[in-house]
């Protein structure tokens, strides 16, 4: 009986599991911060450039038997998204940000 409950508790829990790079795609440009944390939960790393605040979350996923990585950026202004997706943020002129893609 507990191997069958065990196998039930993993079954949902696996099917609950949303990858990062599937849960950012909900976000939308306007939204708070409230917002990114419900969807997203806590930032991996936070920082402020100037006036943005840029969090990172590190998604992990299996690829071919080797464990790959895709951070995932997510960029706001005045407390709201402006910029989101995979990648990380970097300065575009005196008073930007933009999210450079990984390499492939």
């Amino acid at each position: 009986m507990k191997p069958i409950v065990m196998a039930a508790l993993a079954a949902v829990a696996l099917a609950a599991c949303s990858t990062t790079g599937e849960k950012i795609t909900r976000l939308q440009p306007g939204s708070g911060s409230a917002d990114v944390f419900a969807q997203l939960g806590r930032p991996d790393a936070m920082r402020i450039v100037d006036d943005y605040q840029v969090y990172t979350y590190l998604g992990r996923h299996w690829r071919r038997r080797s464990l790959s990585r895709t951070d995932y950026t997510v960029v706001l202004k005045d407390g709201k998204v402006v910029e989101f997706g995979p990648g990380h943020a970097q300065r575009e002129g005196l008073h930007g940000m933009t999210i450079v893609p990984p390499a492939s």
